[in-house]
Order: C-alpha cells, then structure tokens, then sequence
C-alpha cells in the first residue's frame, strides 16, 4: 500500500513537471523572431529618414536652364539684314559635307583659321556666280590659312530651313559643286530629328539667299553682306585679320 502511494506522488511529480516545461518558450525561436523584427525595424528608419526627391524640381531645373541658355545665346547674337552682323559670333551646327557625305561641325573643323560662310537658295544662278567668286578669292588667301564653305539651304517665307530630304538636297548641291568645279566644301544643314536643326533655323537668322560672313579665327564676324557684287570690302577685312 505504502509502495502504491509512493509510485503515483511520483508520477503526478513528473505530470508537474512536463506540464512547466512545456509552457517555456524556445529561446531559438524567440532570438530569430527578434532579430527579424530589428531589421525590419531598421528598414523601416531608412525608408522614413531617406530625403524624397522633389520630382516636379528635380525635371524642371533642366528644361529651364536649357531654355535660359537658349534665350541667352539668341539674346546675344548682333543680326544683320540677313545673317549675322559685324561683331556676331558664327555658331557650331551640325552640316552634311555633299561631297562625302559625312555629317560634322563645318565651323569646329576650320577651328582658328578666319573663315568666310556663304549662304544661298538652290535656284538661284546669282549665288552660284558669288560661290565661283569667293572660291577664288580663297584661294588666294590659301597660304594664310583662310578657309571657306558654302551652304545650300530653302528659305521658305523669308527663313532658312533645315531640308526636308537630306539625300535629295544632298545630291542637288552636289551637282551644283560638279557643275561649278569649286574646291571649297559644299554642305547642306544637317536634320535633327522632326524639329529641324536648331542652330541653323533660329540662330543664323538666314533670310536671304547670297548672305556672306566672314570671321576671324575666334569666329567673330569682321564681314557682312547680302547680294554684294564687290568683293573689295571683304578682301579688306581679310586682309586685316590676316595681317596682310
């Protein structure tokens, strides 16, 4: 009997004890849980504490400075009748060469050698007499470094335009070239994209076909003139910039 007693205190002692362990919680599990929630609460600081970017800002300093810069070149140019004037500044645009066909800067490639830019109309047979004129004017100045190029343009209501159809236009000057026997560089204003080129379009201010400027070698315009049949004042300021 006494033995009895004895074995189910013991047993209701290890009933006691399973039931105590059981109610502890796993100190594994528990560490994982914890740390988990620290890095979530981490993440959570850096997502709140990161500057947010200003989107409206952010995309309009761009625009707006590209568009002052803009506004300022225009601002500054000094304008001719057509063309540039005397103390105007000939500009980097992009051209296609007719000859070979390559697309470049025409300015950027004379660099600092004083250059004379001719502009004129497909049609017109005056401006073909001018190129044939200052072709041999240049090469006159040829070992003074002076350097020349013509470019063909449509002036549609009084503005030149950038060519709809590059390759046509392209071949048209080049015929012209041929038919001429000039050795100068013959170009046409290079397209970009649906808008045209911007430089040529609303920074040279072309409104006439035979529009000639002549610039020193820091590309500032000495010369200016439309329809000249004289070539003398423009020998004169190439004689001055040259030191001649």
């Amino acid at each position: 009997m006494q033995r009895t007693a004895l074995l189910i205190a013991s047993l209701l002692a290890c009933t006691a004890t399973a039931a105590c362990d059981s109610s502890k919680p796993e100190p594994t599990k528990t560490a994982k849980g914890d740390a988990a929630k620290g890095d979530t609460a981490k993440a959570d600081a850096a997502k709140t504490d990161a500057p947010k970017p200003d989107a409206k800002t952010d995309a309009a300093e761009p625009a707006d400075a590209k568009v002052a810069a803009w506004d300022k070149k225009l601002a500054a140019r000094v304008l001719a009748k057509s063309g540039l004037d005397v103390g105007g500044k000939l500009s980097a645009f992009d051209i296609i060469n007719c000859e070979s066909g390559d697309q470049y800067c025409q300015v950027c490639k004379f660099g600092g050698s004083p250059k004379i830019m001719a502009v004129g109309s497909f049609e017109d047979e005056a401006f073909k007499k001018d190129l044939k004129a200052l072709d041999v004017l240049a090469k006159k100045y040829e070992g003074k470094d002076l350097k020349a190029f013509a470019v063909f343009t449509d002036i549609v209501d009084g503005k030149a335009t950038t060519p709809t159809d590059a390759k046509a236009a392209q071949a048209k000057a080049d015929a012209i070239r041929k038919e001429l026997g000039i050795t100068m560089p013959v170009v046409i204003p290079a397209p970009e994209g649906e808008a045209g080129n911007k430089i040529w379009n609303e920074y040279y201010n072309i409104t006439a076909s035979r529009t000639v400027m002549f610039a020193d070698g820091r590309n500032k315009v000495a010369f200016s003139a439309v329809g000249t049949d004289d070539w003398a004042p423009l020998s004169t300021e190439i004689d001055k910039v040259l030191g001649s």
